[in-house]
């Protein structure tokens, strides 16, 4: 009994503090097995200018993966497109927590993609989608998120 109770002290506070959220499926490939926004408890999202929004996303491989890239894409007012992310953003393998490329199948994974929002950009509502890419430009993993520039 004892085992249980110490078990629910040290889970609950892990189950509150977590800010994972329902996102969107892509058109193509799989839906991650978890999304977690920093911050946001439900969508949209609100992404502050100035900052660096912070996403987790976890996934698992279903192959062999040598090469990870990101690519995101923002859609507002009737149009789509690409968010360039910084040179050092652009090898999702460096961004892995606790893992590195090459990824084994099945393995499971965190990536923490971390999305600039200058303070230039105009306060708006978006849907911003991630794509995970493989080696042969394969979606590993992708999904739409729901977000407001704040």
């Amino acid at each position: 009994m004892q085992l249980l109770v110490g078990l629910f002290a040290v889970c609950l506070p892990a189950l509150v503090l977590s800010d994972v959220i329902t996102v969107q499926k892509c058109t193509d490939g799989t839906l991650p097995t978890v999304v977690d926004v920093p911050g946001c408890q439900s969508t949209p999202c609100d992404l502050p200018k100035g900052q660096d929004a912070k996403v987790l996303v976890d996934f698992t491989a279903s192959k062999q993966l040598t090469v990870l890239r990101p690519e995101v894409r923002a859609s507002f007012g009737g149009l789509t497109i690409p968010f360039v992310l910084p040179n050092d953003r652009q090898d999702a393998c460096k961004w892995l927590i606790g893992a590195e490329c090459p990824l084994s199948p099945q393995e499971d994974v965190t990536y923490v993609l971390q999305l600039p929002v200058l303070s230039s950009y105009p306060s708006l509502s978006l849907t911003v989608e991630l794509k995970l890419l493989d080696q042969n430009n394969d979606i590993v993993t992708c999904f739409q998120l729901a977000a407001n520039v704040v």
